[in-house]
């Protein structure tokens, strides 16, 4: 489905607000260097046991553990929701077999940025190393994630690809 940009960045920032509660309290601007810290730390967890669970091939704990439903893909084509866990799992599930079919057996994800938006947004840009079983680099791809914190934790609330060397940024 396309949108244009205005309304992408409305359905981001609601979703942002939805997570965080839309409280103003929770402005970055009110946090100290260590909560700073605590975040990027808690995001970088939250990064990390994605790629865990999913090199695992354990699609099930996704939508337990890191992604909020509903979310998001932006592409170049425009954005791809999952508004339930059962259409979640069926992408999750359908990119697992894809991967399994070109020789993949894990992925790495080495984060050059953390953007701590305020106390429950931040938006994490890196790039996805590839691996197949013999070990080698099948491909490198650059990706940013929006992550929103709810009462159970971190949760990617929507990614998208982009060339390498395009970081989000604070």
């Amino acid at each position: 489905m396309r949108l244009e940009l205005t309304r992408l960045v409305k359905t981001v920032a609601f979703a942002g607000a939805a997570l965080t509660g839309g409280s103003a309290a929770l402005s970055a601007q009110g946090l100290s260097n260590a909560e700073m810290e605590r975040v990027k730390a808690e995001v970088t967890a939250t990064m990390d046991r994605y790629y865990e669970l999913f090199s695992a091939r354990n699609m099930e704990a996704l939508p337990e553990e890191i992604f909020a439903i509903p979310w998001m893909t932006l592409g170049g084509g425009g954005i791809n929701a999952s508004t339930s866990r059962d259409e979640a799992l069926v992408r999750w599930q359908g990119s697992l077999i894809d991967l399994l079919g070109r020789g993949w057996n894990r992925s790495v994800f080495t984060i050059e940025s953390v953007c701590v938006l305020n106390a429950g947004a931040a938006i994490v840009s890196g790039y996805n190393t590839r691996y197949d079983t013999a070990g080698s680099v099948m491909s490198v791809g650059s990706v940013s994630y929006v992550l929103g914190h709810t009462d159970t934790g971190w949760r990617i609330v929507a990614y998208t690809g982009h060339e390498r060397g395009k970081v989000v940024s604070c």
